[in-house]
């Protein structure tokens, strides 16, 4: 852990230093993929997405909670911003947040989220004195893109935009953490009951962005003797 986070203080203040012109692969291939392809940051973009939201002096940890909890999650913003603390539950398999779906009238559901998350969700919700039933981010969808506009910004990651990548910066979080979990799982329909897709036609966009060497990286961390 204190490895992970040196190298990323390191790679923030690398970041600082240069020119602020950086792109992320993963969106360059998007424009010349396949038509299904889903545009994503890597684990480690989004973890210095939220690691820079966290230097704000003024609700720093509150925009870097909501930026890791959308990622952790693979969750819409909309879902995100509804979330209370009643509504992150601790279960003998781990950790689940209840959520609405998407539009008006959305349907209930849960989400996984590690325990990492939902201990830092907690933190946070007693240290600011949120009662069960209030919202644990209490700020609006225009303002958590103004957030995540300037955590793009004094990274130095390209922002992504619906016309060229056919996602925004706060949605692609979502589809970040749905690859995430994808390689780590290898399981399409877990990963399509954590996004509520109906279909698992949505699903499978996903499993087709995973490359030949991401899924041999995978592989190769399979033990089939356990």
């Amino acid at each position: 852990m204190e490895q992970n986070q040196t190298t990323a203080l390191i790679t923030l203040e690398n970041t600082e230093k240069r020119n602020k012109t950086i792109s992320l692969s993963t969106l360059q291939r998007s424009e010349v993929g396949a038509a299904d392809y889903v545009s994503h940051l890597s684990a480690g973009d989004v973890k210095l997405l939220a690691l820079i939201a966290g230097k704000k002096k003024l609700h720093g940890d509150r925009d870097s909670l909501l930026i890791k909890t959308i990622f952790d999650g693979a969750l819409r913003i909309s879902e995100a911003l509804a979330l209370r603390p009643c509504d992150v539950e601790q279960t003998t398999g781990g950790w689940l947040v209840h959520i609405l779906g998407k539009g008006a009238g959305g349907k209930p559901g849960t989400a996984a989220i590690t325990a990492t998350t939902a201990a830092e969700l907690q933190a946070y919700c007693y240290r600011h004195k949120i009662d069960e039933t209030s919202l644990i981010f209490n700020l609006s969808r225009s303002q958590s893109f103004r957030v995540i506009q300037a955590a793009y910004e004094k990274a130095g990651i390209r922002q992504p935009c619906q016309v060229r990548d056919h996602v925004g910066c706060l949605h692609v979080l979502r589809h970040s953490g749905a690859i995430a979990r994808l390689q780590v799982s290898g399981n399409p329909k877990s990963v399509q009951e954590q996004l509520r897709h109906k279909s698992a036609q949505m699903t499978l966009r996903y499993l087709k962005t995973i490359g030949h060497d991401e899924a041999m990286r995978t592989q190769q961390n399979v033990d089939v003797w356990q």
